[in-house]
């Protein structure tokens, strides 16, 4: 088992509030939030994917270096978005926009104007598909990102396979191949696990099933697995990240019956038993890994269930940390990202929430106003 401490930090995060950010009035069902420079103007900017359960517009936001946004809509119809992935999927030079929506919606690809203006330039797989989250990463090395698209089915009577749409050089993705064995799943991780250049993926089971890493041949073909984790699991959150500085990929997985567990990386397509590090008290919807206090150690970002968030910081050895909350409790935090959003060098929090208004999180050190 792993050990956290609760005790004051050398940061604390401070919300969003009007004098310093945008902080939406409104309570929507949001589910994801990506930080990426949009325009081309340096500042990290946010992109809001909305709409699960019921369809909404998804939103842009333009920082202008000090944490303050001018927020205008993605698109011009409604849907039922999960998630909103950003990537250069043309090569242009210019972020663009992955959505995936939930059945009945178009899974669409939005190009950047590299003002930060974007239009739908193509569909991806089958709006059948029950999709939750999309990650974009170059699954057969030539340099193009591909796309992974989570579905959520209801084993074991209605499993649904999770897709790769690989691109085809030109920002468009034709077709389609499934995750051979997935059966419902919210995210997909994807990571060079096992070092040898290629990037695998870690597919956590959300109904029940086992979570399994399928090994990456290096052109995207993804023949090995190997489960990880107990045989019933009901994860929905998950993030990649070397937690003991030892160069190999350690996984977080956040259960939704079981709690936050750790899973280090041994080497040679190998991981440690489950290392848990908060039970089962609280219900991590959403987990981040980064370097929150610039330490050179990558810590753990949790978002919860009607309750506070967490940080995590990391001693080094991947098992023992200092957790100090974030959040003011709201909602159900569905997606969390770090970035530095106010120029201040200090990494900060955005947070997608359902059921509370979305909003930042800026980080300061201990004390200071």
């Amino acid at each position: 088992m792993g050990t956290v401490k609760t005790q004051a930090a050398l940061l604390w995060f401070l919300p969003a509030s009007e004098s310093r950010s945008e902080r939406e009035a409104c309570r929507e069902t949001s589910a994801s939030v990506s930080i990426g420079d949009l325009n081309g103007d340096g500042y990290p900017d946010l992109v809001l994917g909305k709409g699960r359960h019921r369809p909404l517009l998804d939103r842009v936001l333009l920082n202008d270096g000090t944490g303050h946004f001018t927020a205008h809509d993605l698109g011009t119809t409604p849907d039922r978005t999960y998630s909103a992935a950003l990537a250069d999927v043309n090569h242009d030079g210019y972020l663009d926009v992955v959505i995936s929506n939930d059945q009945p919606d178009r899974k669409l690809m939005y190009l950047n104007d590299g003002k930060g203006n974007f239009h739908v330039s193509g569909t991806f797989g089958d709006p059948k598909w029950p999709t939750r989250y999309d990650t974009l990463a170059d699954l057969n090395g030539d340099g193009y990102p591909d796309i992974i698209a989570a579905n959520r089915g209801d084993p074991p009577k209605h499993p649904e396979s999770s897709f790769i749409c690989l691109n085809d050089g030109k920002g468009q993705f034709p077709s389609c191949t499934p995750l051979a064995g997935t059966e419902s799943a919210t995210i997909i991780v994807a990571a060079d696990f096992d070092g040898d250049g290629a990037v695998d993926l870690f597919v956590p089971h959300r109904d029940g099933g086992q979570s399994v890493i399928f090994w990456n041949d290096g052109k995207g073909q993804f023949a090995q697995k190997t489960p990880v984790g107990p045989p019933n699991s009901a994860a929905r959150a998950a993030a990649a990240g070397d937690l003991n500085g030892d160069g190999r990929v350690d996984l977080v997985v956040g259960g939704e019956r079981q709690g936050l567990f750790v899973y280090l990386n041994h080497g040679k397509r190998d991981f440690s038993d489950p290392i848990l590090l908060v039970g089962k008290q609280r219900v991590p919807y959403s987990v981040a890994i980064g370097n929150l206090n610039r330490d050179g150690k990558n810590d753990i970002v949790v978002g919860n269930a009607g309750a506070p968030g967490s940080v995590l910081f990391n001693d080094g050895t991947g098992t023992n940390f200092l957790e100090i909350p974030w959040g003011d409790g709201k909602g159900a935090v569905y997606g969390v990202a770090i970035g530095d959003l106010d120029g201040d060098g200090w990494p900060d929090i955005a947070a997608a929430r359902s059921d509370a208004p979305n909003a930042v999180w800026f980080s300061t050190k201990a004390g200071a106003k």
